[in-house]
């Protein structure tokens, strides 16, 4: 690897050792790996579960809809991500490649590129951000937060991280736009179906 490609593996080893060692802090040694792993801390599913039950009693069928496209955005990307990119692009974790990584979480599988976690927090915050465009800043901050966390706790480069947001939100925003309406357009393709 030479030229612009190995400047960018470069930075991107840079940019993973300063996350992961040196900008540190124990409230962030704390939190970011329930963060990362939200669905194995027993307060967050309860919460999550209740969160869920309200928004699909207040919002009824549109609810369902978006959650429906969600599942299929997020089932669609971690699939892709999972069995085709990483067989195919092969790249090891910061770990497995010898850099001093400080792992702070579980890391499931040797193969990093792209993460899952963010292709598929970028893929539904893409669909909400479609389906409730109010709200588009605060679903992109928690996508965001779950990227950081991922290289924080040492299982991803940053690069990993930018690509799972990329693909999460070419899945996302496409299906969103398909099946949901354009934000642009009040669901009007949505309502003429039904007529």
């Amino acid at each position: 690897m030479s030229g612009p490609l190995a400047a960018l593996a470069a930075a991107d080893r840079w940019l993973f050792l300063k996350i992961n060692v040196e900008w540190t802090c124990a409230a962030f040694d704390r939190l970011l790996p329930a963060v990362t792993d939200l669905h194995r801390v027993p307060w967050a599913l309860g919460a999550g579960a209740a969160g869920l039950a309200l928004w699909l009693w207040r919002g009824r069928r549109r609810a369902l809809e978006v959650l429906v496209v969600a599942a299929l955005a997020v089932g669609a990307g971690d699939m892709l991500a999972y069995r085709v990119i990483k067989p195919w692009a092969a790249r090891p974790r910061p770990g497995e490649a010898g850099l001093p990584a400080v792992v702070r979480a579980p890391v499931n599988g040797r193969l990093g590129f792209p993460s899952n976690h963010a292709v598929n927090s970028a893929a539904a915050a893409a669909v909400l951000s479609v389906a409730y465009p109010a709200g588009a800043p605060v679903f992109a901050l928690a996508a965001a937060v779950v990227g950081y966390s991922r290289v924080y706790v040492g299982a991803h480069y940053p690069g990993d991280v930018l690509a799972g947001f990329a693909l999460g939100a070419a899945l996302g925003l496409p299906l969103a736009w398909f099946l949901l309406g354009r934000p642009d357009d009040g669901g009007v393709r949505r309502r003429r179906k039904r007529r």
